[in-house]
């Protein structure tokens, strides 16, 4: 019986041991588990601290009023800022940059050489050194005020530029290879001329475009020229002739103005267009129109003519024709990106005059190119 009594005791004595240790176990358990989410508690807990005391100073300032608590709200909402900025990373640029290319003015010079020279009678000097290359160099000497140059061309065009100097002039070679005949005509009154010296010029061509690359008296221009300048600005990023011609094209059409009182003042065969003094005014008559835009265009690499001619058969007028490589010499209207291009006449486009098309014969009839 006593033995019974011992036992029983001894067994309840474990089963209170084992519930102990359960007890202490789960307690143990319990508390791990709080250490485990004590540090992200305290981690937030901090934050909000920290938001609560810039809160409490601004208020502070704010309180405090007049541009000071501006101030300090300003520079809470920069600190906030340059928070965000260090933690973002700004997108990937796939964007291509847009063109910056520059393209300076490509100018030409004309020399009077002296390896190939004929002199008339009045000591007139026709220099042909530069033939090849499109040109002719003449040098008037005579006595006579009113000069003019008649130059007939292999095909028999005959075109006549005013000497108003006795320096050295450019005259062009537009009509291709073959013997050019230059006749110096003297004025005798009116609208008499005597041809007072003539000479004969053969002409053998590098390349067909020579002429119209370079300046020469109807379209005089150097490095120093206004427009031959701006249009090198002009055409910044212009990557292809055709961005090119539309650039210069687009200027001098939005900008220059048809000045109608100096057309009724001069005769265009007695004119040479002055471009600076046409540039600085952003006015003119159609061949100062034409002689600029040719000028920007023949700089930046587009071989141009100076056309001189009849439009619709009764207006004597000057337009431009420029050479696209692939397509040739545009003469009135150009196809680009699929659309229906301006003609190509800066007067009439900038005056909003009727656009004439070249598709109707007759229309436009060169009778010279310079």
């Amino acid at each position: 019986m006593q033995n019974k009594k011992i036992l029983r005791l001894l067994i309840t004595t474990l089963i209170l041991l084992c519930f102990v240790f359960t007890l202490t176990g789960c307690k143990d358990k319990d508390k791990g588990k709080e250490e485990k989410t004590t540090t992200p508690a305290t981690t937030i807990e901090q934050v909000t601290e920290e938001d609560t005391t810039k809160a409490s100073a601004e208020e502070s300032t704010t309180k405090g009023g007049g541009s000071g608590g501006s101030g300090g709200s300003g520079g809470g909402s920069q600190s906030s800022g340059d928070k965000t900025q260090a933690t973002t990373k700004a997108p990937a640029t796939t964007t291509a940059a847009k063109s910056t290319s520059y393209y300076a003015p490509q100018v030409l010079s004309n020399a009077a050489s002296g390896a190939a020279v004929q002199s008339l009678s009045d000591g007139t000097q026709v220099d042909y050194s530069n033939a090849s290359s499109g040109y002719v160099m003449l040098k008037y000497s005579g006595a006579h005020s009113n000069v003019r140059l008649q130059v007939t061309t292999p095909d028999g065009a005959t075109p006549v530029y005013p000497i108003f100097s006795t320096g050295w002039e450019a005259i062009p070679l537009t009509n291709g290879n073959g013997t050019y005949t230059l006749r110096v005509l003297a004025n005798d009154g009116g609208n008499s001329y005597t041809v007072v010296g003539s000479v004969e010029v053969p002409a053998s061509l590098s390349y067909s475009t020579a002429a119209f690359y370079r300046p020469n008296i109807f379209c005089n221009y150097d490095s120093g020229t206004s427009c031959v300048n701006y249009a090198a600005e002009l055409t910044r990023g212009c990557d292809t002739e055709v961005a090119k011609i539309e650039a210069i094209y687009n200027y001098v059409v939005g900008n220059f103005k048809y000045d109608y009182g100096k057309a009724s003042s001069v005769a265009t065969s007695a004119y040479i267009p002055n471009l600076n003094s046409v540039w600085s005014s952003k006015s003119g008559i159609c061949f100062d129109y034409a002689s600029t835009m040719a000028a920007m265009l023949r700089t930046q690499g587009l071989p141009t003519k100076v056309c001189v001619g009849y439009v619709n058969g009764s207006t004597y007028h000057a337009w431009i024709s420029v050479y696209v490589q692939g397509t040739g010499w545009v003469n009135g209207i150009i196809q680009f990106n699929g659309n229906t291009w301006k003609l190509m006449d800066p007067t009439f486009a900038s005056t909003g005059g009727k656009k004439y098309d070249w598709s109707q014969k007759g229309s436009y009839s060169v009778m010279y190119n310079y």
